[in-house]
């Protein structure tokens, strides 16, 4: 019997009791087990003691098992165990032994190089205080006290320190402290309250460990309100001495400087941080209230950072692309710096202006590693660093830096959407997919970030079901409730109808009257082009050419008032092409590249060249569309083999054999 000798083994631990032995000892251990997890937070053992006693646990096992082998407890006390079949003891007993020996430094060394938890113990995040004050309109000033001690403990390098961007979504949170700790990846939490009672201001915090529980510190302040600083530097001081962190004497000065002596001002600035948080409304009252910040007090640096911040945002996101503008908010950053040469958040807001007004990345990377220096957690300069290289490549250090920014505000589903995105341009489409769908999960009531999964998914299969889908569930969800753009589903539902060929269908869902349906010149201009390709596909040449026509009109009063904007280039090189012109639409075309090449801006570059590829299909320039796709093909960016399959747009180069070999070399045959 092959078995016979693991019978006979069996046979001789259950004659010496080891199993016994082995059930008493788990039993045991289990108890202590439970009183290490339960007591101790009660009783403030430290944590290391309780860790000891486990170790000493999993390492007295292996020991208790060999002297169950190798002894016995009879009347006469403890004896040898006598061998089975020699009847002699110690039979066996030395080889036992050499295993029991292995056995402890297998457990031991397991031990040691199990996983364990990566919280990086300096780590916080500082939840919203609560508002006591009477006054409930200064829900306000509590929000802008809980910012402010965020961005005092962001100069500590030593720290790792949640934005609030991702703190502030537990706000009235029924979560135990321990599974906010764990979903925001710290080891330690903040949280408080805050009373102001017309010149006063009490701030009351405690300092918790997230894993155990124990209350490492607390304090509580009364002071005027003119003392507020002096508070905020207090708490930020007091939470690095209570987690052992040294200060440098920059990162002491930087915490101890206030940025006003002006507590009408400073007013004037948490309201401005308050609406900044909004849309173009909101981005517009808070430049009002930083402009009230800086005239009752024309030395506070902050405040002027913060108005350029706005300008900029104004200028980038909000069709204001004056001059005018981003004069604005160079001025407002060029007195913060005059005023505070050092200040991060200066070099933050000219970063900004460099990235957003002047697409000069190079200075805005010189700028941001600057901030970076003195807000080594601030979140969105990490972001901001990763969206230059998204623009500027290599995409790697996009990926880089994103993470980065992505590990200090882990709750940011904007930051989960934009990895999808570097992942889609990169044609990763497996993490592009895995990362978009994490961005619903954070924010399953922004119909945008299933749009970016749409895009991501169509880019990788082109299976416009799936994408449906996408869409579906996001209707389901009620996402369209609070659209940033509104129409903005009937146009991607329209886009996959037309995808798939059911035209009618896609006219039905762009029906409803375009100042409507969709706000701003350029989605209104996205729908007539969309529109008369419809009419184009479904041999409807009037209608089609009324719409391209349409659109041409826009366009050309577009182009009087902002002649440099590429994208309405490309757009009126799009409608000539329907329109039949081809030469114009050739140089309309090829102008919007020479005015932002992809040497310039990877991103918007790239989106140039793929319009001037289409134009060339338009007007039956075969061959050097399919030079661009080519060049498209072999650089990172959002042409995909699957979309060439896809779009009508590509259809007559689908039987050229240069077309075909290309779709083989980049991703299978057709």
């Amino acid at each position: 019997d092959p078995f016979a000798p693991l019978t006979a083994f069996m046979q001789e631990l259950r004659r010496r009791r080891v199993f016994r032995v082995a059930a008493f000892y788990g039993g045991i251990a289990f108890v202590i087990i439970q009183i290490i997890d339960g007591a101790f937070e009660y009783l403030h053992i430290p944590e290391w003691f309780g860790t000891a006693i486990i170790v000493l646990l999993i390492i007295g096992f292996p020991i208790a098992m060999g002297l169950a082998w190798a002894f016995d407890i009879t009347d006469k006390g403890i004896v040898r165990t006598r061998g089975h079949t020699t009847g002699k003891p110690g039979t066996s007993n030395r080889a036992l032994i050499a295993v029991a020996i292995v056995a402890i430094i297998v457990a031991v060394w397991g031990w040691l190089r199990s996983p364990s938890d990566t919280t990086p113990d300096k780590s916080i995040a500082v939840l919203p205080f609560v508002n006591y004050s009477e006054a409930r309109d200064n829900e306000w000033f509590t929000d802008g006290v809980t910012e402010e001690i965020i961005s005092q403990l962001s100069k500590i390098s030593a720290l790792r320190v949640i934005s609030s961007t991702s703190s502030r979504q537990y706000k009235g949170t029924g979560k135990s402290l321990k599974e906010i700790g764990d979903e925001l990846g710290v080891a330690h939490l903040l949280e408080g309250n805050v009373r102001r009672a017309g010149d006063r201001v009490r701030i009351a915090a405690q300092l918790i460990d997230a894993r155990t529980g124990y209350h490492l510190w607390s304090g509580e302040y009364d002071r005027v309100i003119e003392d507020i600083f002096d508070l905020q530097s207090d708490v930020a001081g007091q939470i690095a001495a209570a987690l052992e962190v040294e200060l440098t004497e920059q990162e002491t000065a930087r915490i101890e400087k206030a940025p006003t002596d002006n507590p009408e001002a400073y007013d004037f600035y948490l309201r401005g941080v308050d609406y900044g948080k909004g849309g173009e409304r909101g981005h517009r009252f808070a430049i009002q209230m930083y402009e009230s910040a800086v005239a009752l007090d024309p030395t506070f640096a902050l405040a002027y950072a913060g108005l350029s911040r706005m300008h900029t945002l104004i200028y980038w996101l909000h069709e204001d692309h004056t001059p005018e503008r981003l004069a604005l908010a160079r001025a407002a950053v060029d007195q913060a710096l005059d005023l505070n040469p050092d200040l991060p958040e200066a070099h933050f807001a000219l970063g900004r202006y460099y990235y957003h007004g002047q697409l000069d990345y190079d200075r805005a990377l010189q700028e941001f590693a600057i901030t970076r220096q003195g807000l080594p957690s601030h979140a969105e300069t990490w972001a901001y660093i990763g969206y230059v290289y998204q623009r500027k490549s290599p995409l790697e250090k996009a990926l880089v830096n994103l993470f980065k920014a992505y590990e200090l505000d882990p709750r940011s589903s904007l930051l989960a959407a934009e990895l999808g995105v570097t992942y889609r341009i990169m044609r990763n489409y497996s993490e592009a997919e895995r990362y978009h769908t994490r961005a619903i999960t954070l924010a399953p009531d922004i119909f945008l970030l299933y749009y970016w999964k749409v895009e991501a998914l169509l880019a990788a299969t082109g299976d416009v079901s799936k994408a449906r889908g996408v869409v579906d569930a996001a209707l389901q969800i009620g996402a369209a409730s609070i659209l940033e753009i509104p129409g903005r589903i009937p146009f991607v539902r329209a886009r996959l109808d037309f995808l798939e060929g059911d035209y009618r269908a896609a006219l039905a869902q762009l029906a409803p009257a375009p100042a409507l349906l969709l706000d701003g010149q350029w989605s209104y201009l996205s729908r007539a082009q969309m529109v008369a390709r419809i009419y184009a596909r479904m041999g409807q040449g009037a209608l089609a050419r009324t719409a391209y026509d349409s659109a041409r009109i826009m366009i050309e009063t577009q182009l009087q008032a902002d002649s440099a904007d590429s994208r309405y280039h490309s757009a009126l090189g799009l409608v000539y092409a329907g329109l039949g012109r081809r030469e114009e639409a050739v140089q309309a075309g090829r102008r919007a590249v020479a005015l932002l090449p992809i040497s310039q801006e990877a991103w918007r570059g790239y989106a140039r060249e793929l319009d001037l590829a289409k134009i060339y299909v338009m007007v039956g320039e075969h061959d050097l569309a399919l030079e661009r796709i080519e060049y498209l093909l072999s650089i990172p960016g959002e042409l995909s083999v699957s979309l060439l399959r896809l779009e009508p747009v590509w259809e007559p180069l689908r039987e050229h054999p240069r077309f075909q070999a290309l779709v083989v070399e980049y991703g299978g045959n057709l």
